[in-house]
């Protein structure tokens, strides 16, 4: 009797879910189903344990994270509330998605080269005489910034004020909170650590120049290279796997 090779069945690949991000899935479906408005308060984490069938470890980190991105707030005392926004929370949602999807540093990036491209050349666009001056003292204090997280926060800083640029509120809303989730992954990193020249500043002038001369085109090509440039440094850290050399002056770009 002669034997035969099998064609492999066309079957979906079985993944692994951990146990807190199945308990994500459903506090975001339990919050967003409406069946609890802002304000209220979520049933306490025994409560949560007992109808979920596991152990209050898993529905406490679940919170966390949630309270991480805002859709939530623990109060001492008093328990667990849905916060204010939820309402409106689109981007919100994209940085649930992101953590609850392993989304890394160098995917956000991609997401923002994508997404601040546009937000830059409507800011061009759009942008107050309010919103330049804004910018402008963003960058200055990146300039005068005495650490990397001083650094970081006036970089970040600047970013969301671009998205405000565009008077759109919900760009301005998904730009802020990709920003919000970026910078919390980078105040975990050793940022301080990164040796980086000057390129990182100098991208970030070119587009406020191409901002403040209304230049769309030139707006939106001048932050897809400086997030391009941010893109590069952190494929490098993350393919190096640490860095050794001091941080100079300068600062990490973003």
């Amino acid at each position: 009797m002669t034997s035969r090779t099998l064609e492999a069945p066309d079957f979906t690949r079985i993944e692994r879910v951990s146990i807190k991000d199945q308990v994500l899935q459903q506090l975001k479906q339990y919050i967003i189903s409406g069946v609890v408005q802002p304000g209220h308060r979520l049933p306490s984490e025994r409560e949560l344990a007992e109808w979920l069938g596991i152990g209050r470890t898993s529905v406490r980190e679940a919170l966390k994270t949630l309270e991480a991105i805002g859709l939530v707030e623990s109060r001492v005392g008093d328990g667990t509330f849905i916060t204010a926004q939820i309402g409106a929370s689109i981007g919100r949602t994209i940085g649930l998605g992101l953590m609850t999807w392993g989304g890394t540093i160098v995917e956000i990036m991609e997401a923002r080269r994508m997404i601040e491209g546009e937000a830059a050349r409507t800011a061009a666009e759009r942008a107050t005489e309010d919103d330049l001056l804004a910018m402008a003292h963003a960058l200055d204090q990146m300039e005068h910034a005495a650490t990397f997280h001083d650094y970081l926060a006036a970089d970040m800083q600047f970013h969301r004020l671009v998205g405000q640029a565009t008077h759109n509120t919900i760009m301005a809303r998904i730009v802020a909170n990709l920003i919000d989730l970026l910078e919390e992954v980078l105040r975990e990193t050793q940022g301080d650590q990164l040796r980086t020249s000057a390129e990182g500043k100098a991208t970030h002038r070119a587009v406020f120049a191409a901002i403040e001369q209304h230049a769309p085109v030139a707006a939106g090509d001048a932050m897809r290279q400086h997030l391009s440039f941010a893109s590069e440094l952190w494929r490098a850290v993350i393919s190096l796997g640490s860095v050794a050399q001091p941080a100079s002056d300068d600062g990490a770009p973003q």
